[in-house]
Parts: C-alpha cells; structure tokens; sequence
C-alpha cells in the first residue's frame, strides 16, 4: 500500500454535525453563519467547487495546495521509477498508458502530473450560481472541512446539492486538498480495482490482432523489426506510405530518421503504438483500403495509428 498522506486522511466525522445537515435540508438557512469560515477560505473552495463544475484539471491543479499535488507526484513517480528498475511498467500503464515513456512522466511538474493523470479520472460537479456554507469544520493538520450547499443558476431549478471542500493554510490564505474522491480513484488504478477511462480498457482486453488482416500484421511486424534494429532509414522508406514520404519535406524526413536514430525514447513511443494496434480491432473506411487503430488513452502524443493499402502494400499512414 503506498504510505503517503493524502490517502491516510481519514473520513470527516459527521455525527456531530449531523443536526446542522439535517436543519439545514428542511428549514431556510442564513447566507452567513459565525461558523462558515472566512472570506478567504470560502473562495478557496469555491475555486474548487468551480473548476470541478468545468470539468477543468488545469484549474483544478491552480485551485488545489502545490504541496498536496507535489507530495502526490513524489510518491507514484518513486514507486513508478522503483518498478523501473524491475523492469516493470505496470503503474505507469495504469496512470499514465503505456505509450508514455517514465522519462516525460518525470518532467512534468506536479501541476501537469495532476493534469495528465486526471485524464483517467472521472470528475464533475454541478454549475452554481454561490455557496451557502454552514459550518468550516476544523480538522487535524490545519486541515478545516467546508460543508455548504450549492445555490443554483435560475434555469436550473431550485435543488441546493450540498459539498465538502477540505481545504489547507496557504501562506495567509487557503487552498484546497486533493479531493478523497479523486484520492480513492487514484488508488484505484493503482492497484488495479479500476481501469482507467475510454479506450485504454478496451485495448487492454482486446485479442492479440483482432480484426487486422494477416497482410497487416506482417508489415507491422516489419516495422517493430526495424525500429528494435534501430534501422529508421528502412522504417520511413519501406513501412511509412509512399503519401506521406511525397508530402514530407526531404529537410523534415531526414530529422524524423536522425531523431528515431539518435533517440531510444523515440523508437519506444513508435514501438509502443504498434504493439498496441496488434491488440485492438481497427475501423476500416474507403473500402478498406484505409485501417485507423483506436489508441486514445494511452499515453501517446497522438490518439490513433493510421494505414493504408496502395495496391496490395499496407503502409504506415501517419
């Protein structure tokens, strides 16, 4: 079990409050109560609150505490990198897809570690036009529980959803922690009682080939021959569709050949989206002649693998 202390918080104790939550679902309740928290720690849930209605990472990761999504990178990178060295990925194929080298995972900042990694979370909530907050519950470590309802826009009725924001000191203001929810579902995928969202599930089921004619795999088995030999210029000149080496510029060809020479991460990714495509049923449009293999999900710079025949060739279109 990964001992960090974002998933060790406990569960906020209800039964205290419990005559508040219950009063409060019956009877009209004051804008402002002594106890609902201060300005500054009802705009940082409310920023919270705010970005998940959005379905926004990126505003989620400016809403929550930098220590939270730094202690949050720290730990799944150690185990990441402690699989590594065992040669094993299948946390990283878990959180991040196998198309994503560990080398880029370790560039992120723990910003964009929480934005990538929240690819293969499911969040939300409900737009809202303010908060009623009942009561800023205080907590261990500084830790304070806002508990509010939403008011909602006019169009969208009357129904008033209450929330739990936890938020933590920042500086002489606040921010929000990691949500439970969001902590729950990351332990999830880490020991695999989840699969992430979209297609990586489906691929990850999928029988070898499926669906792919036998001309196909051949060429693709060509093309990973070549790439583990590091023989790029035979990649690009004999599996790359003669369409795409037409339009490319000479200039541009030769820096994609150096690049997957000189660069093992290179070769991976490219490895990587064939394996893949062996394991998943391609569409098939213009009369068959054009195969588009499904690899959204799974960590690669790009979300399908496409080829085509010319005459009776497959080739690698783009």
């Amino acid at each position: 079990m990964l001992n960090v202390r974002w998933f060790k918080r406990g569960p906020l104790n209800f039964a205290r409050h419990l005559p508040v939550l219950v009063l409060g679902c019956i009877a009209a309740v004051p804008q402002t109560w002594a106890g609902s928290g201060s300005g500054a720690q009802q705009k940082a849930a409310e920023a919270l609150l705010a970005a998940q209605a959005a379905g926004d990472a990126g505003s989620m990761a400016q809403a929550i505490h930098e220590s939270e999504l730094a202690l949050l990178r720290e730990n799944l990178l150690g185990e990441m990198k402690l699989q590594a060295d065992r040669n094993e990925t299948l946390l990283r194929d878990r959180l991040f897809g196998s198309g994503m080298p560990l080398a880029d995972i370790e560039r992120l900042t723990p910003q964009n570690f929480f934005v990538t990694l929240a690819r293969r979370l499911r969040f939300g909530g409900r737009a809202f036009q303010s908060v009623d907050w009942l009561e800023a519950v205080e907590d261990s470590g500084g830790m304070v529980q806002m508990v509010g309802r939403l008011k909602p826009a006019r169009e969208l009725g009357t129904v008033r959803v209450p929330v739990l924001v936890s938020i933590v000191p920042w500086g002489k203001d606040w921010k929000a922690a990691i949500p439970l929810e969001l902590q729950a579902q990351i332990d999830d995928l880490r020991t695999g009682r989840m699969r992430a969202n979209g297609p990586a599930g489906a691929v990850a089921g999928a029988a070898p080939g499926s669906g792919s004619p036998q001309a196909v795999l051949e060429m693709l088995q060509a093309a990973e021959d070549n790439l583990r030999a590091a023989r790029c210029e035979d990649y690009y000149s004999k599996q790359m569709s003669p369409n795409f080496r037409r339009t490319t510029a000479p200039k541009a060809l030769r820096t994609l050949v150096q690049s997957c020479e000189s660069r093992a991460e290179v070769r991976e990714r490219l490895l990587t989206a064939i394996g893949l495509a062996r394991k998943v049923t391609p569409r098939f449009e213009y009369a068959g002649t054009r195969a588009t293999y499904d690899l959204r999900g799974q960590g690669l710079p790009f979300d399908a693998l496409v080829l085509e025949l010319q005459g009776k060739q497959w080739y690698i279109a783009e």
